[in-house]
């Protein structure tokens, strides 16, 4: 239960970010790190069985059908990057408590947790498609806390976005392959498939896929831009993400698949290649700079080429090499990214040739850098002298030969002559070299500087005592290589003797005093760019072309006119019904059709849907065509109740109903008639129609009834009711066995919702169209309607009133009915005709029938409820999904169970979820279409003004005409106001607006 008990903790502590937010602002750093040493207590135990040699998993069915599991497991490789994760996070979230500026900082802390919590589970994931999620989840996070920066990370967090999703796509179908060749989602199952072995062509495929995807996260070319482009988010993210985090996902991801690639060729020789191109061409950008930041940026650019190449030898002795470099790295570099931030709050600049001799005013500071880059340097005693000579050890085991491995270790020592010369930079053009006197600097504060000292400390005595990580890195290695594969101890130690590697180490370190004694000769030749044309350029132009690209490539078939568009779908359409159904005809035939078929209403229902849809061709009024095409939806609804499925003949009357009041909503805002000629001039298009209904005739009639039940259909008829205990095989399919589907249509639904909500409440309500012509009718405003006819407004307002009145008192019958039949529909829905959906559409009739009551424009119910409803609906079925994996370990595993002598299904609840979602999103249809007060407030004042112009005495005179109705509105409703029946020309329009007072508005 470790392994749960650490992922929960880190849950909450993201549910707890924002409570500490609010009550501790910028110090809710202090409690978030307890809560990280807190998980990092509870992994303890995991993490003493993997030293131990011990398996510790933990594992519960997520996906069930899929054969997909939330599993964890801990190894030598997860214990040492997850104890990095949590360590590392929680020193920087102390140094964040005292850099950040004072405010909530919700936005940091909340992504940094959630962050934390996708390290953890990518790190410990033993299964494909949880490894995936969580990979993806570290570049949203990465990006959003790149993009909170502010204008200058807006870019910055696109092209990190790009680049990090690219290497997803290339992570997601090597996840796919492997899933489908292996026949399992366990990583550890699929990594000791023999299919490594046995087939070259798939391993090697499969080996450039997760390098690819390894090298966009960890920063090699030619995806290294996105990492020094980053260093526009604040310096915690940068000590936490791009020294302990998301750059050592790509690492953590080529150790992780290395029992499957470590002898691989493609790989072997990829990796050590590119890595150490990547740390030379690195090394020589970070001596380039005099921003402290971007040299650091490409100094773990450099420092993580070298660990990918050292993985890329793929021996014991290279792997554990690795594994040493990426401990000492975490801790050094996550040191020195903070203490970069120290100097820029003392001197407000990170810019070497702006600062001051530092050494005097910031004695602390400048031992912690020094201590620092003497570990990235590689001078003793510090933990990376001990790590930088293992890996020149590994480097000389280089496969290919003897030539391939001293190529490698030149490589490898020149790499680290160029580390050398960017740490002195460090050291001496941040405090030694400056020459400005004009800024006062002073030391960091205690609660600033020890934090972000005490990794680069941490790293002085651990040297001297190294061979307290012979077992942690022994088990990385043995989880790095195949089952059996290790041979060797691993035996760490500061000192071994004189040796080739000492002795590079002594070349590396006298060619570096010589680059200290030529500092400011070497400096105006190195301080300039190598390349007019930089990283985030070259993804900027190829951005650009691109969408150039895909401009010109849009003009080919843009059009204004959708006819063109639908019209070369259904030629195709139609093509392939036509032709495909007379060819399987003319070669193999069809089996003979079940007899029964055909039943007399089906000719009703033909003629009826015929006449419907020539109707709504041929007219010119689009409340006519309205009605035609309500027609046809009404014999379609006869016809399947014909065909026996009440359930779907229900839930399509009812949507038939409310689509046509929504339609007349519409209508609402449209001039009455289409104009624009007649409406069947078009002989090709009429064709097209033509000959499409034939082919779509063809196909339903070639494919209907000449098969016996399907296999599936079977196991539903004879399963569903045993399983679900539910008679009504179609409720139970949709919230029981497809109940996944169901969530996906549901959300799918929500931001519907939300998306009429976006659309139609940014779109000014017009009674005028912006462009009239001449031969269109034309429907006016109400004060305009009410002179056209010669009619008062008080009689207008009387009118409005009268023509509600029998309505309401209608309403006083039918929505208690109505609600009564909504309950009863919801509450049988598992074994008769019913269910959430249906239930939903009933109650959605009573929003319909109290909007229609109502003598003017106003929402149906308060104005959030349509989104809570939504929302709500959505969380109630993602509930019941967790509420399955809770009790019986599958997402969405329905609970059976009684209550009071009464069968009930952890399906009702599901089912609620949908009745509320769908409920509110019909309210959102009809309260933004019909004319809800925010949207329409504009246009009532409008009104009002052009009635006040007419009527003779205070408006406030007309209410109260009637007693007991005293909410009569001021002015009258496009629901029931007289309209003119001729055309006002749009000289009197522009004049009407002038009049009113708005006419820019009206």
């Amino acid at each position: 239960m470790s392994l749960l008990l650490t992922m929960v903790l880190l849950v909450v502590t993201v549910a707890l970010a924002p409570v500490c937010c609010r009550y501790f602002g910028r110090d809710a750093g202090y409690p978030l790190a307890g809560m990280y040493l807190l998980a990092n207590a509870a992994f303890f135990p995991a993490a003493a069985a993997v030293m131990r040699g011990e398996e510790y998993t933990y594992s519960v069915a997520w996906v069930s059908a899929l054969d997909v599991n939330f599993a964890l497991q801990a190894d030598g490789v997860g214990v040492v990057f997850t104890f990095i994760a949590l360590l590392i996070g929680a020193v920087v979230f102390v140094y964040s408590a005292r850099y950040l500026d004072p405010g909530r900082n919700l936005s940091f802390y909340l992504t940094m947790c959630a962050f934390t919590l996708s390290m953890v589970g990518l790190v410990l994931a033993d299964d494909m498609v949880l490894l995936f999620v969580c990979w993806e989840l570290t570049s949203l996070a990465s990006f959003l806390l790149i993009a909170r920066s502010g204008y200058g990370g807006e870019l910055a967090s696109l092209r990190t976005l790009l680049i990090t999703f690219l290497g997803g796509l290339f992570l997601l179908a090597a996840v796919v392959s492997i899933v489908a060749k292996t026949g399992t989602t366990s990583v550890t199952e699929a990594l000791a498939d023999p299919v490594w072995t046995e087939d070259a062509g798939f391993t090697t495929a499969m080996a450039i896929l997760v390098l690819l995807a390894a090298f966009t996260k960890s920063a090699q070319f030619p995806f290294h831009p996105w990492l020094p482009d980053a260093m526009a988010a604040a310096t915690p993210v940068s000590a936490y993400l791009h020294a302990a985090a998301v750059v050592k996902a790509g690492i953590f991801l080529l150790m992780r698949f290395s029992p499957a690639f470590h002898a691989t060729p493609v790989w072997n020789y990829s990796l050590i290649f590119t890595g150490l191109f990547t740390g030379a061409m690195a090394a020589w950008f970070a001596a380039q700079k005099t921003d402290l930041k971007k040299l650091m940026a490409y100094s773990t650019v450099s420092q993580l080429g070298l660990i990918v190449a050292t993985i890329g030898i793929g021996t014991e002795e290279a792997l554990a090499a690795a594994t040493l470099h990426v401990i000492a790295h975490a801790l050094f570099k996550s040191g020195l990214f903070m203490m970069v931030g120290v100097i820029d709050h003392s001197t407000h600049t990170r810019d070497m040739r702006r600062l001051p001799q530092l050494y005097k005013t910031m004695p602390w500071s400048f031992g912690a850098v020094v201590l620092g880059c003497a570990s990235m340097a590689g001078i003793p005693p510090m933990l990376g002298f001990v790590s930088k000579e293992e890996i020149f050890v590994a480097m000389q085991e280089a496969p290919g030969g003897e030539f391939v491995g001293w190529l490698a270790l030149a490589g490898a020592v020149g790499g680290a002559v160029l580390t050398f010369a960017y740490c002195a930079k460090i050291v001496f053009g941040g405090f030694v070299d400056g020459t400005r006197t004009d800024i006062v600097a002073h030391e960091g504060e205690p609660l600033l500087l020890i934090p972000a000292a005490l990794p680069i400390f941490v790293g002085l005595p651990l040297a001297l005592v190294v061979g307290v990580l012979d077992t942690p890195v022994q088990r990385s290695v043995e989880a790095q290589l195949p089952a059996g594969e290790v041979e060797h101890k691993v035996h760490l130690a500061l000192w071994h003797g004189f040796n080739l590697e000492l002795l590079l180490s002594a070349l590396v370190i006298l060619a570096g005093i010589v680059i200290i004694a030529n500092r400011r000769r070497l400096r105006p030749w190195m301080e300039h760019d190598s390349f007019t044309l930089d990283g985030p350029a070259v993804i900027g132009k190829s951005v650009k072309g691109v969408r150039v690209f895909g401009t010109k490539l849009a003009l080919t078939v843009a059009a204004n006119n959708p006819t063109r568009h639908v019209a070369a779908q259904l030629t195709v359409l139609t093509l392939v019904l036509i032709g495909g159904t007379v060819t399987v005809w003319q070669t193999a035939g069809f089996a003979p059709q079940h007899p029964g078929l055909t039943e007399p209403i089906d000719a009703v229902v033909l003629v009826v849907v015929i006449g419907g849809v020539i109707g709504a061709a041929v007219s010119d009024s689009r409340l006519a065509a309205t009605v035609s095409l309500s027609a046809v939806g009404i014999a379609v609804t006869v016809q399947i109740f014909a065909l026996g499925a009440p359930d779907v003949g229900l839930t399509q009357l009812l949507v038939e109903a409310l689509t046509v009041l929504m339609i007349m909503l519409v209508l609402q805002k449209l001039p009455l008639r289409f104009g624009g000629g007649p409406r069947f001039g078009n002989g090709a298009a009429a064709a097209l129609a033509i000959l499409t209904g034939i082919g779509a005739g063809l196909a339903v009639w070639a494919l209907t009834g000449r098969r016996e039940r399907a296999p599936v259909t079977e196991y539903y008829l004879v399963e569903a009711p045993v399983e679900s205990g539910g008679d009504n095989i179609v409720n139970t399919i949709l919230v029981e066995f497809r109940a996944l589907d169901t969530l996906g249509e549901l959300t799918v639904l929500g931001m519907a919702g939300v998306a009429l909500v976006a659309l139609l409440s940014t779109v000014r309500d017009r009674y005028l169209d912006p462009q009239p012509s001449e031969d269109r009718t034309y429907v006016p405003p109400p004060d305009l309607a009410l002179r056209a006819e010669g009619t008062t407004a008080r009689t207008a307002m009387v009118e409005a009133w009268g023509n509600a009145i029998p309505l309401q008192l209608l309403l006083r019958l039918t929505i208690p009915l109505l609600a009564a039949i909504s309950v009863i529909l919801f509450w049988r829905g598992h074994n008769a005709p019913g269910g959430g959906f249906i239930a939903a559409l009933v109650g959605s009739a009573i929003v319909a029938l109290l909007y229609l009551s109502s003598s003017r424009d106003q929402p149906v119910g308060p104005p959030r409820v349509p989104a809570a409803l939504i929302a709500g609906g959505v969380l109630v079925a993602i509930g019941t999904g967790v509420w399955g994996l809770l009790a019986k370990g599958s997402f969405l595993e329905p609970l059976h169970g009684k209550f009071l002598g009464q069968k009930l299904t952890s399906a009702i609840v599901f089912d609620l979820g949908v009745y509320a979602a769908v409920l509110g999103l019909v309210m959102v249809a009809f309260n933004l279409l019909g004319a809800a007060e925010g949207t329409r407030e504009g246009t009532r004042e409008r009104a009002d003004q052009a009635v006040e112009g007419e009527i003779e005495g205070p408006m406030e005179t007309v209410r109260g005409e009637h007693p007991g109705q005293e909410d009569m509105p001021p002015i009258p409703s496009r629901k029931t106001t007289f309209l003119a029946s001729g055309t006002v020309p749009p000289r009197e329009r522009r004049r009407t607006s002038r009049k009113s007072g708005k006419g820019s508005q009206s």
